[in-house]
């Protein structure tokens, strides 16, 4: 072991170095998901996993970084904006580009300025991991309230706190259907300023073909609006973050119904699987998939499936792998529509599970499915997952 790091594993990098020419190649294919078996027999282990030690890649700390927030009527604009400004060359990627619908930004802001404002404060270190596992133990308490009592406290002390990021980047958030959070760095290249050629090409085109309306002077296509603080871009990191969670507070403090004289609390009891669990008439499901690179459209629900009462889809725009929280009525057979959607989803060339894991709900497939037979053929770490038997060395009943 002293000399590992001479080892073949030891000089090898320890992320993915095509990556960045994959990603900016815009064909069929997707850029990762989670049964992918490219690379060391490693990779894309899940569920429990024993490391014996790890390896790691480092990179360059930014000269300067600069964040925005863009804004586009439509989601082809938007992934439009992904092609031509954030994907266009390996050489010059963003740190990061985050994509948020107008209903994130509508459920985040009525569910989440708590959440947002915790972490601009806390941070993501040991303090809010604290907090957190006190919240999962309340809700994990022997009583009818416990499961959705935290939740509705947020959601009920949410109006009471600010706006969780400035006003100049909710106002193009409430007038604009779809956004993209994007930061750029400098590493002493050119990437910042060519970033930026890019960006304000695209908008100027893009607004010089509006429509001239005469009272106002003409309506611009893109809106762009940039952090302008260190603080703004923690906000718009944190905003972006607590998307998932603020999408179940949000389920546990809106849905009523009126009834008469009566009212009925639906309170869902789960992000990943959120199952009513007082009214027993509200559930929802969350996915992840990974969208082809050259698509990046909302998959079309089959003729068959039910009508959701909400759709919310926020995603890792650079590389088209998207979170939706779809939310149903009671009554609807959840797994049958998760199953539906995952078949619309590789219809259309996509991969679902792209980054959560098969879990045992998903059937992996096969090449999936050897390799961690291979890494576990005892089946003692994941009995079950991806389909597997859950029986000893994965014997047959």
């Amino acid at each position: 072991m002293a000399n590992s790091s001479e080892s073949v594993h030891g000089r090898a990098h320890a992320s993915d170095a095509d990556y960045a020419h994959a990603v900016c190649k815009h064909t069929g294919d997707v850029s990762r998901y989670n049964a992918d078996t490219v690379g060391e027999d490693c990779n894309r282990s899940e569920g429990k996993v024993l490391i014996l030690a790890t390896v790691h890649d480092t990179f360059p700390v930014p000269q300067k970084k600069r964040m925005f927030w863009a804004s586009f009527p439509d989601i082809e604009t938007a992934l439009a904006f992904r092609r031509e400004v954030c994907v266009d060359n390996p050489a010059d990627l963003p740190i990061s580009c985050e994509y948020l619908d107008r209903d994130s930004v509508d459920i985040i802001d009525q569910a989440g300025r708590i959440m947002t404002y915790m972490i601009r404060v806390l941070g993501m270190g040991d303090i809010m991991g604290y907090l957190w596992s006190v919240k999962v133990a309340i809700e994990g308490l022997p009583f009818s309230w416990a499961p959705t009592i935290c939740d509705k406290l947020l959601h009920a002390f949410n109006g009471w706190v600010p706006e969780c990021i400035p006003e100049k980047f909710m106002a193009p958030g409430r007038e604009w259907d779809h956004h993209c959070m994007v930061a750029v760095g400098e590493f002493g290249d050119g990437t910042l300023d060519r970033f930026m050629d890019r960006m304000n090409a695209f908008v100027k085109k893009r607004n010089d073909e509006a429509v001239v309306d005469e009272k106002d002077g003409g309506n611009k296509l893109v809106s762009v609006v940039e952090a302008e603080t260190q603080l703004e871009m923690t906000a718009l990191n944190a905003f972006r973050f607590v998307a998932a969670v603020a999408f179940k507070t949000y389920c546990v403090g809106e849905c009523f119904i009126r009834l008469g004289r009566f009212l009925v609390w639906f309170s869902p009891a789960s992000i990943d699987f959120l199952r009513v669990t007082s009214g027993k008439d509200l559930q929802g499901v969350s996915v992840d998939y990974a969208l082809p690179k050259n698509g990046g459209l909302a998959p079309a629900l089959a003729p068959s499936a039910v009508s959701p009462l909400k759709r919310m889809r926020y995603s890792h725009f650079g590389c088209n792998v998207v979170h939706e929280d779809i939310a149903y009525a009671l009554g609807v057979d959840t797994h049958k529509e998760k199953m539906a959607f995952k078949h619309s989803v590789e219809e259309e060339g996509g991969k679902l599970p792209a980054e959560h894991g098969h879990g045992p709900e998903y059937h992996a497939p096969q090449s999936s499915q050897s390799r961690w037979m291979d890494m576990d053929p005892l089946n003692v770490m994941n009995p079950g997952v991806g389909g597997m038997s859950t029986l000893p060395k994965y014997g047959k009943r």
